[in-house]
């Protein structure tokens, strides 16, 4: 008997308008693996991982999660499901009103109505987690760098023990050295959870240090999927240009189209 896959996509459509986004896209997860999601601006991964946690609906097609369809789920039966989502949001998404312990707890306070004193003590275990001190836990997210604010950003991702957690661009602003322990944390964290992961990153140093496997978004389709070993010789010419990052190939042709 098959494995039931922890995510599991087929042939989902979504547009806006006129406007195709994703045209038939077929992916799957098993438990505790890491996906990368690399493609160019536009190219529709945000809605791809919208679309799996409920933000959008596909216009059609099948999101399963640990084999439950999800698309037509009620209201109620999504808030139970979204328990099982971390979120890292690409601009941190801090609340600037709320202190930092509380940002991070946002999770327990409201989805799983845990009381005050007991967030607050897992919020400082996830601060202090993410290699920060429980000493800025009552701080405000204007007083934190942003390097510090992606820190915390992380923290609040996995303040909740998720199942399954997204990671939208998290490496974008930093310098190369924070990029580096940006990546670590997420490795680490995500295999203490033995969480299943979606990144989404136009970083190649990072897609190949987080990722137990890729795969490139292009025109609303997975048109590659394979180990970040071989992303480099993938012998795809459009998987080629991006992760060498040349001006020139089939995606150029293509804009130029446009």
């Amino acid at each position: 008997m098959d494995q039931v896959k922890k995510i599991e996509l087929k042939d989902v459509y979504k547009s806006f308008g006129k406007k195709k986004v994703l045209q038939g896209v077929n992916l799957s997860l098993n438990k505790g693996e890491s996906l990368v999601v690399i493609g160019g601006s536009g190219s529709g991964k945000s809605v791809l991982i919208k679309s799996i946690i409920g933000l959008l609906k596909p216009d059609s097609g099948s999101v399963k999660i640990d084999g439950q369809e999800t698309v037509n789920i009620s209201q109620s039966e999504r808030n139970i499901l979204m328990v099982k989502f971390g979120y890292l949001f690409q601009g941190g998404a801090l609340f600037d009103s709320l202190p930092i312990w509380e940002n991070v707890a946002f999770g327990l306070l409201h989805a799983k109505n845990m009381s005050r004193d007991e967030a607050r003590e897992i919020a400082e275990q996830k601060i202090m987690q993410v290699g920060k001190g429980k000493d800025i836990s009552a701080l405000c997210p204007a007083e934190l760098s942003g390097r510090m604010q992606k820190r915390i950003s992380l923290a609040r991702a996995i303040a909740t023990s998720p199942e399954i957690i997204f990671f939208d661009e998290p490496t974008t602003g930093l310098d190369p050295i924070m990029s580096d322990v940006i990546n670590n944390l997420i490795v680490k964290c995500s295999k203490e959870l033995n969480a299943t992961t979606i990144t989404i990153t136009h970083d190649m140093v990072s897609a190949i240090k987080i990722a137990d496997r890729m795969a490139m978004i292009y025109e609303g389709k997975i048109i590659w999927e394979g180990s970040p070993k071989v992303a480099f010789n993938s012998n795809n010419s459009y998987v080629d240009q991006f992760v060498h990052g040349r001006s020139t190939g089939p995606i150029e042709i293509k804009l130029q189209d446009h």
